[in-house]
């Protein structure tokens, strides 16, 4: 009859620690949506979806804005909101293709904005910046026709 080898409970405590410490170390390299969120300001002119922000956005409005010329809407205007992130960003969405559209959205306090971001496809979103504590505003634009149309500043 063979019987394995006694482990000293010093031994069984020591595996134990060095296990509790692998897993900390490797729930540290694992990004959660919870730790998605930005230091103050942290998150201004990235992206919200490389940043993971975008995973729990809604829109901070309850109504967009639209671009129209006469009957025709030209062009939708979002001002997006991640609550994890504490961040805000400008989504447009364009009716009337090929018209060119863009979004940006701004800050007063800090004072900050974004670049211009879209084309001609239907679709474009910008980057965003930190909304805690800030009111941020995001503004479109369609070229149409070779005259351009803005959109009210859409705040929250």
């Amino acid at each position: 009859m063979t019987t394995a080898p006694r482990t000293s409970r010093a031994a069984h405590r020591t595996l134990a620690t060095l296990a509790a410490g692998a897993l900390v170390a490797a729930s540290l390299l694992v990004a959660s949506p919870a730790s998605a969120g930005c230091p103050t300001t942290g998150c201004d002119g990235t992206d919200p979806i490389n940043t993971q922000c975008s995973a729990d956005a809604r829109n901070a409005t309850n109504q967009p804005a639209y671009i129209v010329k006469g009957a025709t809407t030209l062009a939708v205007v979002e001002l997006r909101y991640s609550a994890t992130c504490g961040t805000n960003w400008g989504r447009i969405s364009n009716r009337v293709t090929p018209n060119r559209v863009q979004v940006t959205v701004y800050r007063d306090s800090p004072r900050k904005s974004t670049p211009w971001y879209g084309g001609t496809g239907a679709q474009y979103y910008g980057d965003q910046l930190d909304g805690q504590n800030s009111t941020i505003c995001a503004v479109g634009e369609v070229v149409y026709n070779g005259t351009t149309y803005s959109s009210t500043p859409l705040c929250a």
